[in-house]
């Protein structure tokens, strides 16, 4: 556990008294319709694993005409109060072993984490808001976490570029940057800044997801034992929707 949140460690720890400072401008074009959440929870992955609330995600799925009145209630009312609950971010880390059996704890097992169905359909939904005000600022050479988009397209890219240089004479030149620990590394002030003076999030969408950024906790769970909570001074969990971009 010790080593997972040592990365994050220096980071500073999200300044949440910024978020008293907005005004917040809450209006109908971000209400969730009970009809849509219906829609989200009748498509949930139901060979994935629950979060810590231990919601089966076959009853979610199953059940979701019935409850997707008092969840889409549940979802406005955090998003008009700008306010996500602890244990819809605190994450259980499964330890995903990249060679077997591992050698080094530090290159040897990826952390993934096991989050809240609940709070996965609810990034969903205010992701696709906030990629409005993201996209237009996307490089077009950008492949990774981007809907349509895959390794494949970008090797394609790299290969018809190369050959055009090659074939007008030219010749190529490559340097690989492998970002280490890229996901542990993102500074949570550094990146509220950015959303809220280089990008244009509204004041509703930036308070509900610096809430989501302040105070996350998780914990490592290996077979049956698990550790003490901690929580973490920066990085996105790797497992969820706004940790990895879609669109």
């Amino acid at each position: 556990m010790i080593f997972f949140i040592s990365v994050s460690s220096r980071l500073p720890p999200f300044n949440s008294s910024i978020l008293d400072t907005l005004t917040v401008d809450y209006t109908d074009e971000y209400i969730i319709e009970p009809a849509y959440v219906e829609y989200q929870l009748s498509h949930v992955n139901i060979h994935k694993s629950s979060g810590l609330d231990a919601v089966l995600n076959w009853l979610l799925r199953e059940f979701a005409p019935l409850i997707s009145d008092p969840v889409a209630a549940i979802f406005n009312a955090s998003v008009r109060e700008g306010y996500v609950t602890l244990i819809w971010k605190s994450a259980e880390v499964i330890p995903a072993l990249k060679v077997n059996p591992p050698v080094s704890i530090q290159n040897d097992l990826r952390p993934i984490s096991l989050l809240l169905t609940l709070a996965k359909v609810l990034e969903n939904i205010v992701g696709r808001w906030l990629l409005p005000f993201l996209e237009p600022h996307f490089d077009d050479n950008q492949f990774g976490s981007r809907g349509g988009r895959s390794t494949t397209h970008a090797i394609i890219a790299l290969l018809h570029s190369w050959m055009s240089c090659v074939d007008t004479g030219g010749s190529v030149r490559m340097v690989f940057v492998n970002f280490c620990k890229a996901f542990d590394l993102i500074n949570h002030n550094l990146l509220f800044d950015k959303l809220q003076n280089v990008y244009g999030i509204p004041n509703c969408l930036l308070k509900w997801f610096g809430s989501y950024l302040y105070n996350r906790h998780q914990r490592v769970r290996a077979n049956q034992l698990t550790s003490a909570w901690k929580q973490l001074n920066g990085a996105m969990p790797q497992g969820s929707w706004l940790g990895i971009s879609h669109s």
